[in-house]
């Protein structure tokens, strides 16, 4: 077979060269063509008493009869022995069949945070590096690394326009050179992504070749597999873990606490977490400043501990908090930003004073003095200029507004901004929706027998969006003694309405709806701005709104619409976006500054999209015109949980692990490989079915034939006694 591989174009080859022992069957024709039977007995016959006995003649040998059946019968078994064999021809081979030993291998590298431990690094760079001297040379190898996302170090495509010779000094310099990074381990996505990648790596070749991972990591249990729980992991792709280990296994991490954003408390707590094989307990905690006392604290190897840091001096000034007593530092450090609350202006057009309890204005006075998310300045509408983008208030409120505000209103509306109309009368609120620019709509007094309720509400829009979990979802508690019917909105009351829609413009959204159906809460359809709608006020004549404690949260959810800001937690995760300090959707226009913690300054960027180049722990300054906000980046607070996965773990998720390959592992593989390659050529080429339809035919005529011939025998036996 290797002198025909190496001298013939097209060598034939066999898949079950044994089943050529079926030729010896080929014998059997022969010999039972060349056998001769003498009959044993005789049976003596009255009529041949009177002839002479004439003994048989004696012969050397016997002789073959009837040529043409022994050849069809032995051709028969020949052919039904070739065609077991499964013969096949072998065709020229393209440049990428022919390296049908080759394997693709794609190293996986984690450079997350947990990696920065002492010792932890070298010894996954000293293992890599190692096994990739010792790999064959017809394996192709790609190098990828990954923290919160996959990224293509040295990929598969990429070397394949290179020299062969060449790639695996590319693949191993580009490793010496990758560093660990200060984002949170992704381990499951990757995966998954990696996976993917060779998927796409086998789509490019004619013949599949064996594929694997090599997953480098310290397997720390803080590390995302969620994205495996739900992954199918294909069996044909092994994986081989290699696994790091730092000079010590003791570890504890520092996190800030973030605070209840339904809670007044303004004290900042931070949180020490000590890792599950830790042999330490006892840490101490100070600022990062000389002046500063120290908290003693005791956390027990696989638990956390909650406390308030130590009160700073008088004059003292410090940006981080150090947890001292730990053997791995890269998680002992926690950055706390200054934070002053948000400046907004909110404009009140109505009657009423601040101290009135039956109006409405006395609530909402009650309402924004008591926020630490915002410093809320109220104006009227005659002393704020709409113009300016730092005077561009959070929110418009129509009560009783005076007919000359329609200026002020219409060119608020056309800066993108958000109007709340609630009147305590059908008038009132007509009369704000006439100076929104609606003029077709319709405002009546409902009849009110006892009380309503809010039944339907549209959890989806932005506003509700927040009360969508189940425990803030019920509103049934509120009861309504007076509300108002609005008709004539664009698309909901009537076909005839239909004819007034502009196609350009949206229609009204029905936000929520009392227990009789009459729409609550609309949001208006204009063509700039925003215009919701209370068909009953808060003020106790027309409900209990006011005194629930979804009034709150509804009335910031609404300048938080409004101004596009969302609450900012006390600190954000390293790689997280940050979101521009901007109060308002003027200012969306416009380019800002951020300093990073390295006091690097970026200047002219865009602030209509969130700032990402969060990629390490410190503190970040993002400035727009007239408004600077400094906000904490930290370590994820999943990188301190140091404590290894277990293989248990691993093969839980659906990974196909494997230990190391030895040698003879590896060419038992590639013998696998060809031999697959061998029964995929021959079923391509099916000669087995030209071979058993060649067999049938002989059979047919070999039945023929022996018929013909057996006939021809039995008339000549027939004559024989009349002729002696």
């Amino acid at each position: 077979r290797k002198f025909l591989a190496r001298n013939c174009r097209h060598p034939m080859t066999w898949l079950f060269s044994l089943y050529w022992l079926g030729v010896l069957a080929v014998a059997g024709p022969v010999v039972f063509h060349m056998w001769r039977r003498t009959p044993r007995g005789e049976r003596p016959f009255s009529t041949l008493m009177f002839l002479a006995p004439s003994p048989p003649r004696i012969t050397s040998r016997s002789r073959i009869e009837h040529w043409i059946l022994m050849l069809l019968r032995v051709s028969v078994l020949f052919l039904l022995a070739f065609a077991f064999t499964r013969p096949l021809w072998r065709t020229p081979r393209s440049e990428s069949e022919q390296a049908s030993n080759e394997q693709l291998l794609a190293v996986l590298v984690d450079t997350s945070a947990s990696m920065q431990r002492e010792g932890l690094w070298d010894d996954l760079i000293r293992q890599v590096d190692e096994r990739l001297t010792k790999l064959p040379p017809d394996v192709s190898v790609a190098l990828y690394r990954f923290d919160r996302k996959l990224v293509p170090v040295a990929s598969f495509h990429e070397l394949k326009l290179t020299e062969p010779t060449v790639r695996r000094e590319i693949v191993r310099s580009r490793l010496m050179a990758l560093q660990p990074t200060w984002e949170s381990t992704r381990i499951g996505e990757s995966l998954v992504g990696m996976a993917t990648v060779l998927q796409e790596a086998q789509t490019e070749r004619s013949t599949p070749a064996p594929q694997r991972i090599w997953l480098a990591s310290d397997l720390q249990s803080g590390a995302e597999t969620v994205a495996l729980q739900g992954y199918e992991w294909p069996n044909d792709l092994p994986v081989e873990v290699i696994v790091a280990h730092p000079l010590s296994a003791s570890n504890a991490g520092l996190q800030v606490v973030d605070k209840n954003s339904e809670s007044t408390d303004e004290l900042l707590r931070v949180r020490v977490t000590n890792s599950a094989d830790s042999t330490k307990d006892q840490f101490t905690l100070r600022w990062d400043s000389d002046q500063s006392p120290q908290v003693s604290v005791y956390v027990p190897p696989g638990q956390s501990r909650v406390l308030v840091p130590p009160q700073l001096p008088e004059g003292a000034g410090a940006s981080s908090l150090i947890l001292i007593g730990d053997d791995q530092d890269f998680d002992n450090r926690v950055y706390i930003a200054e934070t002053a609350p948000q400046t907004q202006v909110v404009v009140y057009c109505g009657i009423g004073t601040p101290n009135d309890a039956e109006g409405q204005r006395f609530y909402l006075d009650r309402v924004f003095s008591s926020s630490y998310r915002f410093q809320i300045e109220q104006r009227e509408w005659r002393e704020t200029n709409t113009a300016s983008a730092e005077q561009q208030p959070a929110l418009v409120i129509l009560v009783q507004p005076e007919p000359e505000a329609e200026s002020f209103v219409r060119r608020y509306l056309k800066n993108g901004g958000t109007v709340l109309i609630a009147g305590p009368s059908p008038e009132a609120i007509l009369a704000s929706i006439n100076l929104c620019g609606r003029q077709e709509l319709t405002v009546t007094e409902a009849s009110v027998p006892k009380y309503a309720m809010l039944g339907e509400i549209d959890f989806t829009h932005p506003i509700f969006s927040p009360f969508a979990e189940s425990q803030f979802s019920d509103f049934t508690g509120i009861r309504f003694w007076k509300h108002r019917i609005i008709a004539g909105l664009i698309g909901l009351d009537s076909q005839a309405d239909g004819d007034r829609v502009d196609p350009a413009h949206p229609h009204d959204r029905i936000l929520a709806r009392f227990d009789d159906g009459d729409p609550a809460i609309i949001d208006l359809a204009l063509p700039h701005g925003r215009v919701i709608v209370f068909a009953a006020g808060w003020q106790p004549a027309d409900s209990q709104f006011a005194r629930s404690s979804k009034f709150p949260m509804l009335l910031f959810r609404l300048m938080e619409y409004s101004t596009g800001t969302t609450p900012r937690p006390r600190s954000q995760s390293v790689g997280s976006a940050l979101a521009w300090p901007v109060t308002s959707r003027m200012e969306s226009a416009m380019t800002g500054t951020a300093r990073l913690p390295d006091d690097t300054e970026l200047k002219s960027l865009p602030i209509d999209r969130p700032f990402f180049q969060t990629d390490k722990p410190g503190l970040y300054s993002l400035g727009v015109p007239g408004r600077t906000e400094q906000i904490a980046v930290n370590l994820d607070a999943d990188e301190s949980r140091t404590a290894p996965l277990t293989v248990e773990q691993l093969e839980g998720f659906g990974l196909k692990l494997k230990a190391r390959e030895r040698s003879n592992e590896q060419q038992r593989q590639r013998d696998h490989q060809r031999q697959l390659q061998l029964v995929e050529l021959e079923q391509s080429q099916k000669l087995w079915q030209s071979l058993l339809i060649a067999v049938t035919i002989l059979l047919l005529t070999e039945t023929f034939l022996s018929g013909l011939l057996g006939s021809r025998n039995t008339k000549t036996d027939q004559n024989a006694p009349a002729a002696a």
